[in-house]
């Protein structure tokens, strides 16, 4: 049974080489194929690649999601940076679907008051280095260490018991966290030359330490170099010309 904690330098390079393999017609294409090799992992009850796009820059029906998620919110304009959800592997059927997904299909990042309001997303975001500020004045979020090739982690130690500084739990879905025995939670993000934002988030049912899940963030700049011609050529969703 593999596991993250019991993982390996090696199969860190194994799971290097699966993400690089074969050649994906979109990012859609590969980010199954990189949710698809992190579930190979016994723990994996949840695996999701995001990319933050402009709302402009979704399909219809992902922009439609967003609309709904903003609930009229004034701020919400063709240039909204939207949290959109590429590629999704789980336990469950409905989890191995990215379509399928209630409510984080696409998420907009309206303001950095607004993402501080969504524990987890504010979290993720800040654990990356993402710059909040730039949402409220139109700025690029990326970073100058992300756009220098900085890959970092976000860490949930225990998806039960964790809390922001606010008390709130990190990760607001108990409900999901007690029925999978849900306990640590770990993602890895990085930007592509362009300042989009990549980055996966991974529901485990073991404990990692944090020296572990450190291991990992580099994965994604693998992610990035297999599909920057696809993000540089417009090829995001499946089916695009």
């Amino acid at each position: 049974m593999q596991t993250f904690q019991s993982s390996t330098w090696a199969d860190v390079d194994a799971l290097r080489t699966g993400i690089m393999a074969g050649t994906s017609a979109s990012i859609e294409d590969a980010a199954k194929l990189f949710v698809d090799q992190l579930a190979t992992y016994s723990t994996v009850v949840l695996a999701r690649v995001f990319l933050v796009l402009p709302l402009s820059g979704l399909p219809e029906t992902e922009q439609a999601a967003a609309r709904g998620a903003a609930s009229g919110a004034s701020q919400l304009n063709s240039k909204t940076p939207v949290l959109a959800l590429l590629g999704s592997a789980g336990r469950l059927p409905q989890w191995r679907e990215r379509t399928k997904s209630v409510g984080h299909l696409a998420i907009p990042l309206l303001s950095s008051d607004h993402v501080q309001n969504i524990p987890m997303i504010a979290k993720l975001l800040s654990d990356l280095e993402v710059n909040l500020a730039g949402l409220d004045d139109g700025k690029p979020i990326a970073t100058r260490r992300m756009l220098g090739g900085l890959n970092a982690a976000f860490f949930v130690a225990d998806a039960a018991s964790s809390l922001d500084g606010a008390g709130r739990h990190i990760i607001p879905a108990q409900d999901f966290v007690a029925a999978n025995e849900v306990r640590t939670v770990f993602g890895m993000g990085g930007a592509y030359a362009d300042g989009t934002l990549a980055v996966a988030i991974v529901f485990t049912s073991e404990t990692i330490d944090r020296a572990v899940v450190d291991r990992f963030p580099s994965v994604i700049s693998n992610f990035k170099m297999a599909t920057a011609t696809l993000l540089s050529t417009g090829r995001v969703y499946r089916g695009t010309p």
